[in-house]
C-alpha cells in the first residue's frame, strides 16, 4: 500500500487488510536512518478489546 493510500485509510476509519483479516490504522511513523513508513494497526472484530495494537510495515497492508 502506498504511504498516500494509508493516510486516507488512516484518516477516514476505512479497514486494510493483512493476512485474510481486516484492521484499522491508528498511527503512521516513519523509521528513522530509512525511508520505511510503519503503521500502527489494531484488529476489527467482535473482541476488539483483547486484541493489542502491532506495528506493520505499510508495504504488507492492502486495501478492504
Amino acid at each position: 500500500m502506498l504511504t498516500t493510500q494509508a493516510r486516507v485509510a488512516m484518516h477516514n476509519r476505512q479497514p486494510v487488510k493483512l493476512v485474510g483479516d481486516l484492521y484499522h490504522i491508528i498511527d503512521i511513523k516513519r523509521v528513522n536512518g530509512t525511508g520505511r513508513m510503519i503503521a500502527t494497526i489494531k484488529k476489527i472484530g467482535l473482541a476488539e478489546g483483547k486484541y493489542e495494537p502491532i506495528d506493520v510495515d505499510i508495504e504488507y497492508l492492502e486495501r478492504a
